[in-house]
């Protein structure tokens, strides 16, 4: 269950919520549409897709450490592809992160690795 934290706006989201979305049906559960477009907070680890190994700005989001690009990836509604706001980076860890950002159900099949989700990042702390 998400908590809306009504003085920064910011929602707490999880990956159970996240996981409700039917990849097959594209069928959004109202639980989840709510969270569209809106600033939400959740756990998980980085994925780089840039060969910087200090701070990112664009990267996959998973829940798993041992989440992976190549054979198999995490299914769609497990991704969530962030670049972060202009001018702001991720510093990069291979630890768990809260990430915070807007955040938006996407349908972008016709990308490399399929994303249910975008993120635009405000920033990332550690997860504790």
């Amino acid at each position: 269950m998400a908590n809306t934290h009504s003085s920064s706006k910011v929602t707490e989201a999880d990956w159970k919520q996240l996981q409700s979305l039917n990849t097959i049906s594209g069928n959004i559960p109202d639980e989840l549409r709510p969270l569209n477009g809106t600033t939400i907070k959740i756990p998980g680890f980085i994925i780089p897709l840039e060969d910087n190994q200090d701070f990112v700005d664009e990267f996959l989001f998973v829940p798993s450490p041992m989440a992976c690009i190549h054979v198999p990836p995490p299914p769609p509604n497990q991704i969530i592809h962030v670049k972060m706001a202009s001018g702001k980076k991720a510093k990069m860890t291979y630890g768990p992160v809260w990430l915070t950002g807007k955040f938006v159900i996407s349908e972008n099949s016709g990308k490399k690795i399929k994303a249910s989700f975008e993120m635009i990042g405000s920033f990332t702390q550690p997860y504790m």
